[in-house]
């Protein structure tokens, strides 16, 4: 399945109320020129669909595939407006915490995982933070996944994991 960047930067203009695709562009800080590039070579680079999402409060999934939630949870204020979806998230209780829950215990992790806890800490404090937010809303997916089936998935590595 291929990703239909034209549909993506429509969204885009729906989800923002946004006039044209200048203004999304506008919106995302690159000339109208390069966005319609973008739209003609059928490829944009990840870190503008993430800038936008982030602005709006938008769900990534949503903007690619345009099935799914709108909205990222909580980016929604009262009159049903996008909050600003970071600046919300940085004033809450840390990252994945919350109110009243104990800090995760990290004596019990295998070696696998404190290397991979080890990579993921490398992407999220380093310098380009459209990798720490594709992180973010990765793991944040994942975990909704998780909680709406109840359980965790137990299931077996596949031998390509192991």
């Amino acid at each position: 399945m291929g990703v239909n960047y034209a549909e993506i930067i429509e969204r885009m203009r729906w989800a923002g109320k946004l006039k044209n695709d200048s203004a999304v562009a506008r919106k995302l800080s690159v000339t109208p020129q390069a966005l319609s590039n973008y739209k003609k070579r059928g490829e944009m680079p990840t870190d503008l669909v993430l800038r936008f999402s982030k602005i709006y409060g938008l769900s990534v999934d949503w903007l690619i595939s345009g099935e799914g939630e709108i909205y990222l949870p909580g980016a929604r204020d009262a009159e049903g407006g996008a909050q600003d979806y970071l600046q919300a998230a940085e004033e809450g209780e840390p990252y994945g915490a919350k109110r009243g829950q104990r800090s995760l215990d990290f004596t019990n992790l295998s070696p696998d995982e404190i290397i991979y806890v080890g990579k993921l800490l490398k992407i999220l404090r380093g310098s380009n933070p459209s990798n720490a937010a594709a992180i973010k809303f990765t793991v944040d997916a994942f975990l909704k996944a998780i909680e709406t089936q109840g359980e965790p998935n137990t299931a077996q590595p596949s031998a390509v994991e192991k």
